[in-house]
């Protein structure tokens, strides 16, 4: 009977000092890395948006080894004027014992002021981003917007607050969905209007705005002359879109073109005057 006991006990023992290291559950690749079971590799391919990431994973043990990255992870570069990545698409995957195995990440620029990532630059696992980050990169990851110029916007939405007005392509469902999400993260109101940026002169992906491209609806009571300019926050005009053009009564939709590349960043409007009276304002910030 105490033979009995003293081997069960034993096995138990046993059962648990094995568990935290070789159980089936599933480790993320920088859990893995702190505890010494594998070593990374992580190098850029180059470019803001999509593949871009190689990940080659070490495995340390003589166990298989079941592992993620997460969607919302933020890889660090090791180059302080290139960006970090943002993993968007959450991958599990097994890596033999003591073998290695090569993933392509996926994930999106998340320092819009700093330069484009250059290929095979290095990178850290680094860190789980913060939590508004990490819901945009589920989002982006549940809906496979995973090379989607939309969604890199929202991200530097995100991480560099920008306008949402900067999140446009010719996919306007995918717009329409992408702002209104960064909308509800952020508690920022969606725009009329759409602002096109120049790369930086410094090699930065994003340097100044050049255009916003936004629509004004307005209603004319009556026949009058009628001006639309753009005016700065001292009430000085900036641009001249119309001036004293001849219109009828009735519901208007304007499209203008606000050039911005010679301003300096701050808050405008744009405004409608019939016969010298305000009928519409728009504010526009980038």
């Amino acid at each position: 009977m105490k033979s009995f006991c003293s081997i069960n006990f034993l096995l138990v023992v046993f059962s648990v000092t094995e568990l935290p290291v070789f159980s089936n559950s599933i480790l993320s690749v920088e859990e893995a890395a702190k505890k010494g079971f594998i070593k990374l590799t992580i190098k850029s391919k180059g470019g803001y948006t999509g593949d871009v990431i190689e990940m080659k994973v070490q495995n340390l043990t003589n166990r298989k080894l079941n592992l993620k990255i997460e969607a919302g992870r933020k890889l660090d570069s090791k180059h302080q004027n290139e960006q970090d990545i943002l993993v968007t698409r959450e991958q599990e995957f097994f890596v033999n014992a003591n073998q290695p195995k090569t993933i392509n990440v996926f994930g999106m620029c998340c320092q819009a002021h700093k330069g484009a990532p250059t290929a095979s630059f290095a990178y850290s696992v680094g860190y789980m981003a913060d939590s508004n980050l990490i819901k945009m990169a589920r989002f982006i990851d549940k809906n496979k917007y995973y090379s989607n110029y939309s969604a890199q916007q929202s991200v530097w939405v995100i991480s560099d607050n920008n306008s949402i007005g900067s999140i446009h392509d010719d996919d306007k469902e995918v717009n329409t969905m992408l702002r209104a999400f960064a909308s509800k993260l952020t508690g920022r109101s969606i725009p009329t209007y759409e602002i096109s940026y120049r790369s930086g002169n410094d090699g930065t992906a994003m340097g100044r705005a050049v255009t916003i491209d936004g629509v004004l609806d307005y209603t004319l009571l009556q026949t009058c002359h009628s001006t639309l300019a753009i005016y700065n926050e001292s009430g000085e005009v900036v641009q001249l879109i119309f001036k004293n053009l001849d219109s009828d009564k009735g519901v208007y939709k304007h499209y203008f073109s606000f050039r911005t590349k010679d301003l300096p960043q701050g808050t405008y409007y744009a405004r409608l005057n019939a016969d010298g009276l305000l009928q519409k304002e728009l504010k526009i910030e980038f």
